[in-house]
């Protein structure tokens, strides 16, 4: 019986060239199992390699992916956010650096919303982005110089009116803009007022808009006042703005605001507001603040005790220097 190598199952085998012709086996005996480990454990290795590498390709793929036109929203939203505050207690001089700083980044952060709204115009986000271009409202009429020119509002605007007055979503923008003196918020309330098809829509506009009107009124008395508060705001307004606002007759634009705000009690006088009370509650105390509080209007009727318990009325003191000093604890 010819002589053969048994090889057990833990044996090695490898070829060698035989002269350049057929290879040949050799078997190894002793070694086998070390032989073994050594290339379960290189084949082990490739394996693990080869992993690690498809995850960094996949990782790779993953970053070079753009983020959708809701994402680049929610990180920019998150930035502006992050800039509303200070958290710590300041100076004059340093509180003013910080209004500075944050409305000079806030109208950078209104470009880049603008900018997000006008390159995917059809998504849903558009709006969303048109509207925090614009959420910021300058009630105080900081210097230019300080605050720095809000370049965005115009376009902005400008695209609300194109393609979102039919929108559900404007009451809060309506009821933020009539705090504010810009030229585009009477252009955007008198619009969404004229266009919008939702009654709560409109309703919150044509509140808004006898607010913006009455403000704005109050405003102008105080330009004619104070000269260097005029050129502030011809600064951030627009001196063209300004001065067609000055010429404007008081007794003709008064009995406007009137109507707009007695528009509203008729009309939408029973719709529900964020807050609870309905456009009539809302319309009917700055009607009553118009008529009976203007400055020079006689004050109304008040009557109470003194501090010694003895019933008093305003009307006592007519005709005498009067300080009243209103207080709560609430």
């Amino acid at each position: 019986m010819p002589h053969t190598a048994r090889v057990s199952r833990f044996s090695s085998c490898r070829h060698v060239l035989n002269g350049g012709n057929a290879s040949r086996t050799v078997l190894h005996g002793g070694g086998e199992r070390t032989a073994v480990r050594k290339l379960v454990k290189r084949i082990a290795g490739g394996i693990l390699a080869l992993i690690l590498n498809l995850s960094l390709v996949a990782a790779g793929h993953g970053q070079d992916k753009p983020l959708t036109p809701a994402q680049q929203f929610e990180a920019l939203r998150k930035e502006s956010v992050g800039a509303a505050g200070s958290g710590r207690s300041m100076t004059d001089a340093e509180r003013l650096k910080f209004v500075g700083q944050a409305y000079k980044h806030r109208n950078a952060l209104a470009q880049k919303f603008l900018a997000l709204a006008e390159k995917h115009p059809d998504d849903p986000i558009a709006l969303d982005a048109l509207m925090q271009a614009v959420w910021q409202v300058n009630g105080t009429p900081w210097p230019v110089e300080l605050v720095g020119e809000d370049t965005a509002r115009p376009k902005a605007f400008e695209l609300i009116h194109r393609d979102h007055l039919r929108s559900d979503k404007l009451g809060p923008l309506c009821q933020r803009v009539s705090y504010g003196f810009c030229k585009e918020y009477e252009t955007f309330l008198r619009a969404v007022l004229a266009k919008s098809p939702h009654e709560g829509v409109r309703a919150t506009a044509c509140l808004s808009l006898g607010h913006f009107l009455n403000t704005r009124l109050q405003r102008l008395d105080l330009c004619k006042e104070q000269p260097n508060l005029a050129k502030e705001f011809a600064d951030l307004f627009g001196k063209e703005y300004l001065e067609d606002l000055q010429r404007q007759d008081r007794k003709s634009t008064a009995p406007e605001i009137e109507a707009t705000f007695e528009q509203a009690v008729e009309k939408y006088g029973d719709v529900k507001l964020p807050g609870g009370d309905t456009v009539a509650e809302r319309a009917k105390a700055e009607l009553f603040e118009i008529r009976n509080l203007r400055v020079g209007q006689s004050a109304p009727e008040i009557e109470g005790e003194d501090q010694d318990g003895k019933r008093f009325k305003l009307s006592d003191y007519r005709g005498k220097v009067l300080l009243l000093d209103f207080w709560s604890f609430v």
